[in-house]
């Protein structure tokens, strides 16, 4: 085996790599957005059903500091984790302010009818950050 087969082998096994890393990390990402896609539509059943109290406090709470922020975020792909994460939540946190701001200057503001706002406007970016793990599989 001479230099030349060692440093082929070598380029083709580094691109394997790469590859794999990049679909593990693909695959990761859709299963967040998947996950962040359940929430917002447990939220959107909780908001239905009228149901209060603890439940629908944590539920809320959960979704206030990831939903917003995965389908803002989750698109960039900054192959990043704890860069995505802290992005997630830090954009969550700034669209809800600037929503909430919105409403107030509108008149608008009913705490429900924002919530369902922000549920509806999600779903796209999510259902399509989810729907990456059917084209993953598809390219399998």
């Amino acid at each position: 085996m001479g230099s030349a087969d060692t440093g082929d082998l070598d380029a083709r096994l580094s691109e394997y790599r790469a590859l794999a890393v990049s679909r593990r990390q693909r695959r990761f990402r859709s299963n967040v957005a998947a996950g962040a896609c359940a929430l917002d539509l447990v939220t959107l059943v909780l908001i239905a059903a009228q149901v209060h109290g603890p439940l629908r406090q944590l539920v809320g709470l959960a979704f206030c500091l990831i939903v917003p922020g995965w389908a803002i975020i989750g698109p960039l792909r900054l192959h990043d984790a704890a860069l995505e994460a802290g992005l997630a939540v830090a954009a969550s946190l700034a669209a809800l302010l600037i929503v909430a701001q919105l409403a107030v200057s509108f008149g608008a503001w009913e705490l429900t009818g924002v919530d369902v706002v922000v549920c509806v406007a999600c779903l796209p970016s999510l259902a399509w950050q989810t729907m990456e793990r059917r084209r993953l599989q598809a390219t399998s």
